[in-house]
């Protein structure tokens, strides 16, 4: 439900207008220089050329890690097929379009492969995408590190794969970056970017990861407002002529420059980066990686030429820079959805993660659409018979305190007359650039916001019946929300084990790897709902009590042990013996130096029943 506004101007239940010009062309409601005017890109942006020869695509030396001006790479994990015992892959290079297409060579310690050339994905001005698909035959007893070089030049970088009968170990993450709003004061005081990201690196050191989920908000996309060229739409206060004014060249131009090189920097010139060279990605979006709250605003915004445009040119580079592939070939490529860009890996004989995509297809009623859920669980169907775990990877946890007080006291403000909204709007923390609440977009993108809550419910359910049926574990994974804990769905049978229990899914919360926890006033107001809910008359869910202690040995703050509001990322290791799947949940230490670990257990489900 949006701002009320006059009849003159917007009516929803009046139904669709044509926009009326005045006799100068000039739509009603928007300034006499819209549109079509020339704005240049956000002031605090660096652009191509700042990055990039603009004559040679070569990037800058602030830029330049190789001698041949190859920017990359990044490795990222596809499936397993398991009656090949092959792992399957690709490398992603960024290279000067005047260079010939790279070239990849893999060496396992047995032959050298053959060289795999890279097939051109996109270009932007001087620089070419290109992906090599690569092949690793699994060994029986023990895992591979594979090294592997890119033209046969530079360094010669390496990953590792498990075997077809050794543990998989993944680690997970998300929010690998800072909100607009965070200064540098609080960024030197919780130690900079890397704190977390220098542990995860060197637990790989220790223990290699085969692979990395990258839960959403791989970067964050936010500042693509901060250019100009949006100024003239957003001055437009006609609801309606804001949503039918068009997307120009110009604010084309702005989205094709921002997310290329915010991209190339975010993902290159960082620990990031590093980390793609040697463990394998595997990613999720979420709104950062497009933008905040992207599919979770009022029609008149989500279906506005402006966001329907720019939306594009941000999942564009969503697909180059995180999926390795484009609009053409992701189908091929393995991704899947009525519109979008979901996906089901085979980690080995006996894990499976499945990654849907709750953005592209999410408005302000759904996250996913029918069409996508029916082939999400047609693929389940087809899981191998030796499957015991499935992990759904969500951007947002589905299991989390209800905010539903947060909820109403905004759809209060939405009730407000309009002369009352424009003084709220005065304060820049509660109303945001569109005119909406800030926290709006928030508390819609929350499975457990009311308006989810049924799609939400068919979803859990039909999950269960997956786990019922191929007897397999369902645990969820998500970020978001800038702390973390763990909780569950289970039977209301308080007699029954999680062994013997198809119900039982838990979930672990793991955010952020990198942006600032909220305040302890934020966690104990969510605390305080994290009580126990029905999702129906069979299953009941709850959060944890997993933090008895902080990291640094005391009670946690206001004596909240649900959630902890400390940078983290999260490990998992198969336990080949019993089944189970080890989970630990790495907290940033107070001196910020180093984690502490918090186990979470997930027992398999037993075999030996029907489940009828």
């Amino acid at each position: 439900m949006d701002f009320p506004v006059s009849n003159q101007q917007f009516n929803e239940r009046q139904g669709y207008r044509p926009v009326q010009y005045d006799e100068n062309g000039i739509p009603h409601g928007g300034p006499a220089n819209y549109p079509g005017q020339h704005m240049g890109p956000p002031k605090d942006q660096d652009c191509y050329e700042g990055n990039f020869d603009a004559k040679t695509g070569e990037p800058l030396p602030h830029m330049r890690k190789r001698e041949d001006g190859i920017v990359g790479p990044a490795v990222m994990f596809v499936d397993t097929d398991l009656r090949s015992a092959m792992w399957r892959g690709s490398v992603l290079v960024l290279v000067p379009r005047g260079n010939p297409p790279p070239i990849v060579v893999l060496n396992d310690g047995t032959i050298p492969s053959m060289p795999v050339p890279g097939v051109l994905l996109d270009t932007y001005k001087q620089t070419a995408f290109y992906r090599m698909d690569i092949e690793v035959q699994l060994d029986v007893s023990r895992e591979k590190r594979v090294e592997y070089r890119i033209n046969n030049t530079g360094p010669t970088y390496n990953f590792t794969v498990a075997g077809q009968t050794t543990p998989w170990r993944f680690a997970f993450w998300s929010c690998n970056g800072w909100s607009l709003s965070v200064g540098d004061k609080e960024k030197a005081e919780l130690g900079g970017d890397n704190v977390v990201w220098d542990d995860l690196l060197q637990k790989h050191l220790q223990a290699p990861f085969h692979v990395q989920f990258c839960g959403g908000d791989q970067l964050y996309a936010d500042k693509i407002w901060k250019a100009d060229v949006w100024s003239p739409w957003l001055k437009i206060k006609d609801k309606y002529v804001r949503r039918d004014s068009p997307f120009t060249r110009e604010m084309a131009a702005v989205a094709d420059d921002f997310y290329f090189t915010h991209y190339a920097k975010c993902f290159f010139m960082s620990k990031f980066g590093e980390s793609m060279t040697t463990i394998p990605i595997s990613t999720i979006i979420d709104d950062h990686d497009v933008w905040d709250g992207i599919g979770s605003y009022p029609d008149y915004l989500q279906y506005s030429q402006v966001f329907v445009q720019l939306k594009e040119y941000a999942f564009k580079y969503w697909r180059l820079y995180q999926a390795h592939t484009n609009q053409q070939m992701a189908r091929q490529h393995g991704y899947f959805g009525k519109t979008g860009y979901s996906w089901a890996k085979q980690l080995g004989p006996y894990t499976v993660a499945l990654g849907p995509d709750t953005r592209y297809e999410r408005n302000i009623k759904q996250i996913i659409e029918p069409e996508t859920y029916d082939m999400i669980f047609d693929r389940l169907s087809r899981v191998p018979q030796s499957t015991r775990h499935l992990f759904v990877f969500l951007g947002v946890p589905i299991v989390y305190p209800r905010l539903t007080y947060i909820e109403k006291a905004l759809s209060g403000m939405k009730s407000i007359g309009l002369t009352k909204i424009g003084f709220i709007a005065k304060q820049r923390a509660i109303v945001n650039i569109w005119g909406e609440p800030e926290l709006s977009d928030d508390m819609n993108d929350h499975w457990t916001s009311e308006v989810h809550l049924d799609e939400r419910k068919k979803f859990v359910l039909r999950l269960q019946e997956f786990a019922r049926r191929h007897h397999v574990r369902v645990t969820f994974v998500g970020g978001d929300v800038h702390c973390c804990g763990a909780g569950r769905f289970a039977s209301i049978n308080p007699t029954l084990p999680p062994e013997r229990d198809f119900r039982f899914m838990p979930q672990i919360i793991s955010s952020a790897i990198m942006n600032i926890p909220p305040p302890n006033l934020v966690i104990r107001a969510v605390h305080s709902s994290a009580k126990t809910y029905e999702l129906d008359n069979y299953t009941d869910e709850l959060m944890y009590k997993l933090f008895k202690k902080d990291v640094n040995g005391k009670s946690p703050p206001n004596n909240n042990e649900k959630l902890l509001a400390r940078r983290n990322f999260s490990s998992y290791v198969e336990d080949l013996s019993s089944h189970a799947m080890i989970v630990n949940i790495h907290v940033q230490n107070e001196n910020n130096h180093g984690t502490k670990a918090y186990l979470v257990n997930i027992p398999a489900l037993a075999t030996d029943t029907n489940y009828a």
